[in-house]
């Protein structure tokens, strides 16, 4: 049965969106700055995002509410992946047919919630230790 949508292209969203907040956190900020005063101006090396910030007017200043919030979220999807992905790897790193059933609970739930190639790897384990 193929996996969700969500969990089979995890890491390709989360940097995608990772990316995304970023841009809208930093185009909020610059907005804001710009919105405080008639006189404020980015330096020269900056005035791109001077030109980004301005057509969004006052919404601008939702993108410094909603932004870093988003970009805390996505980013510890993120986070979450790569700290699975490590851990997984760890665990089917072994040798020892011993430990490996020792902890087949943990690498069967992260297999499962790890997109479609690591839990072939987790097959391939299995047929190679011969569970």
């Amino acid at each position: 049965m193929p996996k969700a949508f969500l969990t089979e292209y995890r890491l390709e969203l989360g940097s995608l969106l990772t990316l995304l907040f970023a841009v809208l956190t930093l185009i909020g900020i610059v907005g804001v700055y710009l919105n405080m005063g008639e006189g404020n101006h980015l330096p020269s090396a900056l005035s791109v995002l001077e030109d980004l910030a301005t057509p969004f007017g006052d919404w601008v200043t939702w993108f410094v509410v909603v932004s870093p919030i988003g970009l805390i979220v996505c980013a510890w999807w993120l986070y979450d992946f790569f700290r699975k992905t490590r851990k997984l790897a760890g665990l089917i790193d072994t040798p020892s047919k011993a430990k490996f059933v020792r902890n087949i609970d943990e690498i069967d739930y992260l297999a499962w919630s790890l997109p479609q190639r690591y839990e072939d790897q987790v097959l391939a384990k299995k047929k190679e230790l011969k569970i």
